[in-house]
């Protein structure tokens, strides 16, 4: 998926809907969407509503980036970023394999700083649908970043491939989330 940082359109605003997941959350971001599709986006990575500073979910996802072998991802403590089951699972499956995971503010100067610099070696949203949408490509401002090639990466892939075979069964529910009735 290719993205692009948006920095003027809104997706939530704080004292509004934004963590919770309602049409009216997704409705105002078509028509961002639509322009980010004609300049050859898939989707957008939105800021805060604010200042546009600060990453905060990608599309209808969650947003999570490796950055120097840490996966750093938005933290959940604002009323504009929805508290998604699936970056939950992302979050945990990683801590127990000893992956460090920081969730906290992300500049978006900080994520742009990495991008330039080539450490950041994964990106994807997490989310209930897709389960890990790998991103392709990030778009800011009249830069492109490409991302390694999406069939190499690694957590991300890792991941997913652990996520699908949990709920395949084909592998043990350490985590207590499988429930058969």
């Amino acid at each position: 998926v290719a993205v692009k940082i948006e920095e003027y359109y809104t997706r939530a605003a704080e004292g509004g809907v934004g963590r919770a997941k309602t049409a009216g959350n997704y409705a105002a971001s078509l028509y961002p969407a639509k322009l980010a599709k004609e300049q050859g986006f898939d989707q957008l990575i939105w800021t805060d509503a604010k200042e546009h500073k600060y990453v905060e979910e990608s599309g209808t996802m969650n947003v999570v980036f490796e950055i120097d072998g840490k996966i750093v991802t938005p933290a959940e403590d604002t009323d504009t970023i929805l508290r998604g089951v699936t970056k939950r699972s992302v979050v945990d499956v990683a801590k127990s394999w000893g992956v460090p995971v920081e969730e906290r503010q992300v500049s978006v100067e900080e994520l742009v700083k990495a991008l330039r610099e080539g450490r950041v070696t994964d990106a994807f949203g997490a989310g209930t649908a897709a389960t890990i949408a790998q991103i392709s490509k990030i778009g800011f401002r009249d830069e492109l970043f490409v991302l390694p090639d999406p069939k190499t990466r690694g957590i991300s892939l890792k991941i997913a491939q652990y996520l699908k075979d949990l709920k395949a069964g084909k592998v043990e529910d350490e985590f207590g989330w499988i429930l058969k009735f």
